[in-house]
């Protein structure tokens, strides 16, 4: 169980969404998993966002969700904070994540707004009403327009920040104009969690307290490194901002070629992090040349290189 993190300033900074790593015939890997989790806390990660689309969520089932929970925040040790995902396109299904996640001791949830079906901001906002309702912990909206098709308004947000358990969102858009105004609606204390790394630094900027990110964990040594100079007290060259950005843009920008979870994973089993690269379907599976293709890009960049084990 972890330690419970008190006071929204415990979710500041670099949070990993945690890969769900699988044996080849599609079973959950928990060793790698553990080695994972330790690898990311020893490279200096401040928590963990487990179950996320990151994580492979909505392909494992609630049983596996809850069984990667409980196996994260053993790993963890309450050495760093833990954020549940539990969304899903159920309410009722939420909440028994939801409960769960409680009963194992994180320190936060999460879910993603309901899809699919088209449901108005209304319904939206009491699907994260009942949800709360049901626990005790935290929330933090899932925003992701891009996979869900869902837009929230700016009436929205001010909203959901009035709701004491309600602090903060995981902000999963480029758009980093909306994001200000959210700072400026919703006040200082209401969490934003930048959810694209690739814009992550201008995101600070723009009034993010923090990062929920897929690539980080491939390369998290370089967001570590770049948070503590963008959120640094001193006057901090633009020029070195730029450079540490342009750097993991560079990983980024080759990853984007071919598929995120799949390109991560591999990229994992090459760092000897975790034991296979596999995905679950209906997900991605790579070509041996497209795998020829990935290791001579790995072998070939430092990011990667220090992110090994």
């Amino acid at each position: 169980m972890t330690t419970t993190h008190t006071g929204r300033s415990a979710f500041h900074g670099i949070h990993t969404a945690l890969l769900t790593p699988m044996h080849e015939n599609g079973d959950i890997d928990y060793a790698s998993l553990h080695r994972l989790v330790e690898h990311q806390i020893q490279l200096g990660i401040h928590g963990f966002y487990v179950g996320g689309s990151t994580g492979e969520g909505f392909i494992l089932t609630s049983e596996e969700r809850q069984q990667v929970l409980e196996a994260v925040v053993q790993a963890a040790a309450g050495r760093v904070a833990i954020i549940a995902h539990v969304g899903n396109i159920s309410t009722r299904e939420s909440i028994k994540l939801a409960k769960h996640a409680e009963q194992v001791g994180v320190d936060a949830i999460s879910a993603v707004v309901p899809f699919y079906y088209k449901v108005s901001l209304k319904e939206i906002r009491e699907h994260y009403e009942a949800i709360m309702a049901a626990v005790s912990l935290p929330m933090i909206v899932y925003h992701f327009p891009g996979a869900t098709g869902v837009s929230l308004s700016m009436d929205f947000y001010e909203e959901m920040s009035r709701h004491p358990q309600c602090i903060g969102v995981k902000f999963t858009s480029l758009n980093l104009f909306e994001m200000q105004q959210i700072r400026a609606r919703c006040g200082p204390e209401f969490l934003i969690f930048n959810g694209h790394d690739e814009v992550y630094a201008n995101a600070t900027y723009s009034g993010a307290d923090g990062a929920i990110g897929s690539t980080f964990n491939m390369m998290p040594e370089l967001f570590v490194r770049l948070r503590g100079i963008v959120t640094s007290a001193e006057l901090t060259p633009v020029a070195a901002v730029q450079a540490l950005q342009a750097e993991a843009n560079a990983v980024i920008a080759h990853m984007i070629q071919y598929d995120v979870i799949p390109y991560e994973k591999y990229m994992l089993y090459l760092q000897g992090v975790i034991a296979t690269p596999a995905v679950r379907q209906p997900l991605k599976q790579f070509t041996s040349e497209e795998r020829e293709q990935l290791a001579a890009f790995y072998h070939n960049n430092e990011t990667l290189q220090r992110s090994n084990t």
